[in-house]
């Protein structure tokens, strides 16, 4: 997943009755556009380059970290509970997406060494 696809949020779990608050406007994603009722709860799913770097996660900002993103992915998209390893490996590969701009290394662990 990633780039120029929407995709439906919650698909193996409900995602919006776990977080715990109300359905907002936003939370109807595209459908907010085309009033397609298939549409509802699709949002564009975004390039995984430099995932790393752009936190909070999802429409919402629900997920604070990218470990989370992942775990609640696992869950809602796939309908797997992940483990903390599953997870920490699926990070390593996603941090290995981050790229260089201007001939600058991104990745934060690069920044705090130069």
């Amino acid at each position: 997943m990633g780039g120029e696809n929407f995709e439906t949020m919650g698909m193996k779990a409900d995602y919006f009755a776990d977080r715990g608050t109300n359905i907002t406007p936003e939370d109807l994603g595209r459908y907010n556009v085309t009033a397609i009722e298939s549409d509802k709860h699709k949002f564009k799913v975004p390039t995984l380059r430099n995932i790393e770097l752009t936190a909070p996660y999802f429409h919402d900002g629900h997920a604070e970290t990218l470990e989370q993103a992942i775990f609640d992915m696992g869950k809602y998209q796939v309908g797997v509970e992940m483990s903390d390893e599953e997870v920490d490996a699926i990070k390593a590969f996603l941090k290995t997406l981050t790229g260089e701009y201007k001939g600058n290394n991104l990745s934060p662990k690069a920044q705090q060494q130069s």
